[in-house]
């Protein structure tokens, strides 16, 4: 059973002979019985959970009275499951396998299971760019910026940054290795980033840009051009990178972009994607939220962040359309302030 990269283990109880020692759950196939339903139906009397076979791991091995051992892989699909003839259970990832005494006839699958495993559960949405769920961690692909994004992660959890994955290092297949963050993930199409969650991502990006202030990292970095900047950023504050822990930011993603920045450019990409001005929209609705993101930042302005998008933004098809709007969007910020 399988449930974000990693795989269920139970512990017998009894013979005596393999009571104390691990095994992957499962039983006897009934006569006429197809082995995916058998799994099926062993699984929901032993732990009162479903699960959906998607596979087949290779070989089998015999377990005595002429029968022998096939090893199915299937997902947890509904329900926790809860040990009725086990004494215990646990979730292991990969490098966790060898930390449990198996059953001998289980032992022999473990290599081919541990790269199943390490495949991980595809993060899908947004820029994935690869990234699998293993357990409680993220791997993601590595480039040459990967050493100067880890230093600058490391400084920011260092000074209390809120919201930030830690690394742990590089598995076995060269990707990099970092805690999976909790909370929703925001939506822009259905409206989810309220201007509460807006103002605590422009107040985060403002200790961002603090807690990364006085790290001399040359890099290589992934993202540059930058004439001149001022601050290390996160360079793509997005709603597919931003988790959400009600209208707390719990946990911000996608960090393979960080680098030099200026925050006029770092909030004009968070006001592309998260007002947004990326789509067509109320220009009062688009004065408003850019206000939000000036605000909760401070020390700049709403026109500012504003006249910086179309510099931010120069490749994106959707840029004409905003720069048409962008006479009556002044107008709205001047109704009520300069910006």
């Amino acid at each position: 059973m399988l449930r974000h990269g990693r795989v269920l283990a139970t512990r017998r109880t009894r013979p005596p002979s393999a009571a104390g020692r691990w095994e992957l759950p499962g039983g006897k196939v009934e006569p006429g019985e197809e082995p995916a339903a058998a799994l099926v139906r062993e699984v929901r009397e032993e732990l009162g959970c479903r699960v959906r076979v998607t596979g087949t791991l290779a070989g089998e091995q015999p377990v005595g009275d002429g029968l022998a051992l096939r090893v199915l892989l299937a997902e947890l699909v509904g329900g926790e499951p809860v040990p009725h003839e086990h004494d215990a259970l646990r979730w292991l990832g990969p490098e966790e396998l060898e930390e449990v005494p198996w059953l001998g006839p289980d032992r022999p699958f473990l290599a081919e299971l541990r790269e199943h495993l390490l495949d991980g559960h595809r993060l899908g949405g947004g820029n994935g760019g690869g990234a699998v769920r293993i357990g409680p961690t993220v791997r993601r692909p590595t480039g040459p910026w990967t050493p100067s994004v880890h230093r600058l992660l490391r400084q920011v959890r260092a000074r209390g940054l809120r919201a930030v994955p830690d690394v742990l290092g590089v598995d076995s297949r060269g990707r990099e290795v970092l805690t999976y963050l909790e909370g929703a993930v925001a939506d822009a199409d259905t409206n989810d980033l309220t201007d509460a969650r807006l103002a605590d991502v422009g107040a985060w990006t403002r200790e961002l840009h603090s807690a990364a202030r006085g790290l001399q990292d040359t890099g290589p970095w992934r993202s540059t051009g930058v004439a001149a900047p001022t601050v290390l950023g996160h360079n793509d504050l997005a709603p597919c990178h931003l988790r959400f822990s009600g209208e707390r930011l719990s946990g911000v993603l996608g960090w393979d972009l960080a680098g030099p920045s200026t925050p006029l450019l770092e909030l004009a990409h968070l006001a592309w994607n998260g007002v947004p001005l990326c789509r067509p929209g109320a220009v009062a609705d688009a004065a408003r939220r850019l206000r939000v993101i000036a605000d909760a930042y401070g020390g700049v302005g709403a026109r500012a962040v504003l006249h910086a998008v179309p510099d931010r933004e120069r490749s994106e098809r959707a840029l004409p359309a905003l720069l048409a709007r962008i006479p009556d969007i002044e107008r709205a910020l001047s109704s009520r302030s300069l910006g």
